[in-house]
């Protein structure tokens, strides 16, 4: 099974081995989760920062709601996804690998940092500054960034994995090839 760690966190992609035939109930499942991943920079980080470490104008208390948002709509995911065509003590399932990604990379990183940085945001930070600048006084910045960006990445190999595996159209692929040739998407 392929583990891939990056700071504290880890994903098993040995959850996303599926059949030769992939139905259209999975792929369905596999796009709802690609679609929430692909649209929000807080969970894969913008497309062209291939270290996932760029945070530049993002207003980081935002885009915290947004990967807490988006830890919601994995749960609604996984819990839509139809549960009856699991086999008994079956483990390579994309609802299991969802689960292990809330459970070991969202859930750690949403624990350590989601209530610390807005603590500090509403009640210690300067609001007279403007927010790029009041965020930057944070006293835990660069170990916030470094795990989240850590979370980032391991997120994009996910959409990776769900891409190849579920055999899935990478529209930010698409989108790069558009910007490169100068034609409209």
């Amino acid at each position: 099974m392929a583990i891939l760690k990056k700071g504290n966190f880890e994903l098993n992609f040995g959850f996303l081995k599926v059949s030769a035939e992939v139905s259209e109930e999975d792929r369905q499942c596999a796009w709802a989760l690609y679609t929430e991943m692909s649209t929000r920079v807080s969970v894969i980080g913008k497309s062209r920062d291939s270290e996932c470490k760029n945070f530049e104008g993002e207003l980081l208390v935002e885009s915290l709601n947004s990967l807490y948002a988006f830890f919601q709509e994995a749960r609604r995911i996984m819990r839509d996804f139809p549960v009856g065509r699991l086999e008994q003590g079956k483990k390579e399932h994309l609802g299991v690998m969802i689960s292990q990604v809330m459970e070991n990379v969202l859930r750690p990183f949403l624990e350590k940092w989601h209530m610390d940085f807005r603590y500090w945001w509403e009640h210690q930070s300067n609001p007279r500054l403007l927010p790029k600048d009041r965020q930057s006084e944070y006293p835990k910045l660069t170990e916030f960034l470094d795990d989240w960006a850590s979370v980032r990445y391991l997120m994009r190999e996910l959409q990776k994995e769900l891409i190849a595996v579920y055999r899935l159209v990478d529209v930010g692929a698409q989108e790069s090839a558009s910007c490169i040739s100068g034609s409209p998407i």
